[in-house]
């Protein structure tokens, strides 16, 4: 028991004490991520320009500069290399201008279909004042010199379901994710997250969709820097378990054979077959049954897994998958 607390409290402080280079790592081993996570840090007038950092020789959008940084490279944008005036105004870097805010390009890239939506859509996205911030810096997160304001992953929908698992693993709550298909890397995973606090999600929009390299199966997904400690600890308690049972597809039920003809009821009826020999009585299938279908009972002198109550079997294949030993089968057959 001692052994196991220390284990406890050895891994939560090698958690706690991670850097950037070893919180990257990380991540990238538990989700087995693709992409970098890009740090993003909005400079307040006076701040200091972070070291290691380069200013592009052209101008880029915020999103593409997420797409250069996620490659490798660390940048410094200051308005003038911000190649989109709509976010570098959302961020708090230019003021926004007059067309812009009335909503009439959205009309004319005809994205919404009239004023009062384009208008009503802009005055709910989140932005800062004009002037709040000097410039945007963008780095992937093992190389990122400075504390970032947030984090954002580029990945797919199940690296992204483990994080929302892993912030709702201490608290238990389900997430509301405030996002739309319009700004989203600036409006939805840059401010948003800053002044929620709260991780935020994104499946991107017009310009990032037309203008980076992001897949059709990828999407976004930012968090603010100072949960990445606690998701991480959240994240090696999942991958004992949870993680690798899931990418195992451990529930696939095996190839139909028999498929019921259009019309029919579809009735079935469930065996469970449990190989004694196999069976070592740990008890898991039990623990884990929904529908109390299983119990241990003692058999020439052992204890055994026995199907009691078949016919409330639902055929979820929990059992057969939760079992160590391999030593259950079930087999479903139309009536």
């Amino acid at each position: 028991m001692g052994k196991r607390y220390g284990k406890k409290l050895w891994l939560i402080e090698r958690v706690k004490n991670l850097n950037n280079k070893e919180l990257a790592e990380s991540f990238t081993k538990l989700l087995t991520l693709r992409w970098s996570p890009v740090a993003v840090k909005l400079l307040k007038p006076g701040e200091a320009i972070p070291e290691n950092v380069v200013e592009p020789s052209t101008p880029l959008r915020h999103c593409q500069a997420i797409t250069v940084a996620r490659r490798g490279t660390s940048l410094y944008m200051p308005p003038s290399k911000h190649a989109c005036p709509d976010g570098a105004a959302i961020m708090g870097l230019v003021p926004m201008s007059p067309k812009l805010r009335s909503g009439e390009l959205y009309l004319l890239f005809k994205k919404l279909p009239n004023i009062e939506c384009a208008q009503k859509m802009i005055a709910s996205r989140p932005e800062f004042d004009p002037g709040t911030y000097r410039a945007s810096i963008v780095a992937p997160l093992e190389d990122a010199t400075f504390e970032p304001d947030v984090v954002i992953f580029t990945i797919y929908p199940e690296q992204m379901m483990w994080l929302c698992c892993a912030s709702s693993y201490g608290s238990g709550e389900r997430h509301v994710f405030h996002t739309s298909g319009y700004n989203a890397t600036c409006a939805d995973l840059t401010v948003q997250v800053i002044k929620s606090q709260k991780m935020n999600i994104s499946f991107g929009c017009y310009g990032a969709r037309a203008i980076t390299e992001i897949n059709d199966f990828e999407a976004y997904l930012s968090v603010p820097y100072n949960q990445l400690q606690s998701l991480i600890e959240s994240l090696e308690k999942l991958s004992a378990k949870s993680i690798p049972e899931a990418r195992r597809k451990i529930y696939m039920p095996p190839v139909i054979d028999s498929v019921a003809l259009t019309g029919q009821e579809g009735a079935y009826s469930v065996k469970i077959r449990i190989n004694e020999e196999r069976c070592t009585g740990c008890e898991l299938c039990v623990a884990f049954c929904p529908e109390a279908v299983l119990e241990m009972k003692t058999i020439h002198g052992a204890t055994k897994a026995c199907a009691t109550d078949v016919e409330k079997c639902c055929a979820c294949y929990t059992c057969v998958g939760q079992c160590p030993q391999k030593a259950i089968q079930l087999e479903v057959r139309p009536e």
